[in-house]
């Protein structure tokens, strides 16, 4: 009797505890269902060495944002005391290009941009600022201006994006912004071609490629900000051939 109540007892306690032992063993691991911005940050990656306030955050696709939601570009205002700046003719006779400029700070507005700008225009100034509401012209395109050192400057159209604190206002002034590019090349029928990945040679070409490529400048907008939203270059570059092949001829 004494036997067979250790055998039962035996029983009861595989029967308890055996399943889940063996469910536990039999389980596979589950494969990724994560997007591209999931991968986890290789150490020598250029995100990984972007300042912390710029720490990439998992967002969705930009363009594909901007595409499906169907946002079009904000207002264009034409700033009334463009033309007390200096008019300076570029080298052929108009520009060859755009600059894509970040503004470098935060907590500061469009308005407030674009009036600092011309209280110091003799230190620096560029043709537009854009954020998530407004386009607005702060120079003639007929006239090249200083904002991407004295080897550039006379070649280029140039543009600031003023920064943004929401995924959304991110991506209105993005797209104001290359939208604005298309525009300009569309304007003088110059096709959009990246130089960044062109040793500085086309049509569009961040601030830090003018560095890189053409000198005069030690300024590496907009990567960093770029990449705190889960951008680059690349994508914008698709984004202005989106408009530019979506717009009229003007």
């Amino acid at each position: 009797m004494k036997y067979l109540s250790v055998l039962v007892t035996l029983i009861f306690m595989l029967a308890v505890f055996a399943p889940n032992t063996y469910a536990k063993s039999t389980l596979s691991p589950l494969k990724s269902t994560s997007s591209p911005f999931d991968h986890p940050i290789s150490p020598n990656s250029e995100a990984s060495k972007l300042p912390k306030e710029f720490a990439p955050t998992h967002y969705p696709d930009v363009n594909q944002y901007i595409i499906q939601n169907q946002i079009k570009h904000s207002k264009v205002v034409k700033d009334s005391r463009m033309n007390t700046l200096p008019k300076l003719p570029y080298k052929y006779g108009t520009y060859q290009g755009i600059v894509i400029h970040e503004v470098g700070e935060d907590n500061s507005t469009l308005t407030q941009w674009v009036d600092r700008m011309y209280e110091t225009y003799e230190t620096a100034f560029v043709h537009a600022f854009v954020d998530n509401n407004e386009i607005h012209l702060t120079a003639p395109a007929e006239y090249y201006v200083w904002g991407a050192g004295k080897e550039a400057n006379p070649y280029f159209y140039q543009i600031e994006v003023v920064r943004t604190y929401t995924f959304d206002d991110f991506a209105k002034s993005v797209n104001n912004q290359a939208w604005l590019a298309a525009y300009m090349l569309k304007q003088k029928n110059l096709t959009p071609t990246l130089a960044d990945d062109n040793e500085g040679i086309g049509t569009i070409i961040s601030h830090n490629a003018v560095g890189k490529y053409w000198g005069g400048t030690d300024h590496t907008d907009p990567i960093a900000y770029y990449a705190k939203w889960g951008y680059d270059m690349h994508q914008f570059f698709d984004l202005v051939n989106y408009h530019y092949n979506h717009m009229d001829a003007v």
